[in-house]
């Protein structure tokens, strides 16, 4: 048994998951905003057969979308296909495809599940989900015991009971703002985006002098995580205090104007829920939004079928073995070893020369690694001239050169050298 995170309906019978604070760029039923980009669809008896050996990320079922005006890429590679197999499709332009009927166009060849890209990213439709009830929005936490326990395993639309037998995967999903909502995309088509129902907004600020800036402007606390502000302002007035803390500009606080509408809806409920979740109805339809605890990046999506083929759920896991290698590596770089500063020759930093001497002292303090970086060709008088001297993260170095890193792990005392940067490291004796 999962934790309740929400409940979802599905009128139309097919579930939309996307990050909804992209929503601002999903046009759902309407045409997509102007630009130069135009949709394409693969035409002809084979089309399906030529859609499926094509490899672009912008090519989805037999539709490619928000490509240039002359499809050159798309129309090269299926003729492409159709010289080497034999097969008969070509290429057509099609009017700008609202971003519902997008959802619908690729379901209709692919109920099963389908990536569908929209400027700014890439949600997932699956079809077939229950149509005549609410859905549990159940999610599963991490180990407990591990350093992820409060993070989300996986999250899933239950759409019936029953043990799975078999996961079919359905695409990725793109996270750019840490959120993500299961949701039907003909629901969508009602969202409000920058549109306060009430015509009302909040204004909150947070950071490290957010108090400070709070008894300057006599604004009170508006949550119990140190953010402050005003809520239920006027656009005017909202207006006029987004002016008063832009002129605070010398303290250190980031703020944020929030309408009243869908989005914030939901945010209002997810900042207070211990599920970091909240469920509003939109057109006639319920939809779940929460957290994804992991940041932004791609999520895999699948569905999970019960052993007569019933749909059971529609799940996307969160912590993914390739998520968790991602956080664990971030963590790495930002805040554990990596993320201790070496003391580099300017002639590495600032000059871009490689690194062929490097020697690992005890560390003078917890921020510091211990590592002492020379380009070689540094005279006495120029390293002891504080002058040609950087702090610099160790991430840093890795970046420049990646193959440092097998060596920096190697305890206080060590050095090695090389003979110039396309020669291996050695171990200098003396430091062992």
């Amino acid at each position: 048994m999962g934790e309740l995170l929400g409940t979802a309906s599905f009128p139309s019978g097919d579930v939309l998951l996307i990050d909804f604070g992209l929503l601002r760029l999903w046009s759902g039923d309407r045409e997509p905003a102007p630009g130069p980009e135009v949709d394409f669809e693969i035409a002809g008896p084979d089309a399906l057969e030529v859609a499926a050996g094509i490899d672009l990320a912008v090519v989805k079922g037999r539709y490619g979308f928000d490509l240039p005006e002359d499809g050159a890429p798309l129309a090269g590679k299926v003729a492409e296909v159709c010289r080497t197999t034999g097969l008969d499709a070509s290429v057509r332009v099609l009017p700008r495809m609202p971003h519902h009927t997008r959802v619908r166009r690729l379901l209709d060849d692919a109920p099963g599940g389908v990536e569908v890209p929209f400027p700014g990213g890439w949600a997932v439709a699956v079809r077939g989900v229950p149509a005549d009830r609410e859905l549990r929005v159940l999610g599963e936490r991490m180990d407990s015991g591990g350093p992820d326990a409060r993070k989300w395993h996986s999250v899933w639309v239950e759409c019936a009971e029953g043990a799975p037998a078999t996961t079919v995967e359905c695409g990725y999903v793109l996270v750019e703002e840490a959120r993500l909502m299961f949701a039907d995309p003909a629901a969508l088509n009602g969202w409000r985006n920058d549109e306060p129902y009430d015509g009302r907004y909040d204004l909150v600020f947070w950071g490290a002098d957010a108090e400070t800036a709070a008894a300057r402007v006599s604004a009170s606390t508006v949550d119990d995580d140190g953010v402050y502000g005003w809520t239920g302002l006027t656009r005017d007035e909202a207006a006029s205090r987004h002016g008063v803390l832009k002129g605070l500009e010398e303290l250190r606080f980031r703020f944020d104007v929030r309408p009243h509408d869908d989005h914030y809806r939901v945010l209002r409920q997810m900042y207070r829920s211990p599920a970091e979740s909240g469920t509003i109805e939109v057109a006639g339809a319920t939809m779940t939004g929460w957290f994804t605890g992991w940041g932004d990046g791609a999520y895999p999506v699948y569905r999970d079928l019960a052993a007569d083929g019933t749909l059971l759920r529609v799940r996307v896991e969160l912590g993914a073995p390739e998520i968790v290698r991602r956080q664990r590596r971030f963590e790495e770089l930002w805040f554990g070893d990596l993320a201790k500063l070496a003391l580099v020759s300017a002639r590495v930093a600032r000059d871009g020369a490689p690194v062929t001497w490097l020697h690992r002292e005890a560390p003078d303090n917890e921020e510091d690694s211990g590592w002492r970086v020379f380009a070689g060709d540094e005279t006495q008088e120029y390293v002891d001239d504080a002058a040609n001297c950087r702090l610099l993260p160790l991430r840093e170095l890795i970046r420049a050169d990646p193959g440092l890193e097998e060596l920096l792990g190697h305890p206080a005392p060590a050095a090695f050298e090389r003979a110039g940067p396309d020669v291996a490291f050695v171990p200098v004796p003396e430091a062992d």
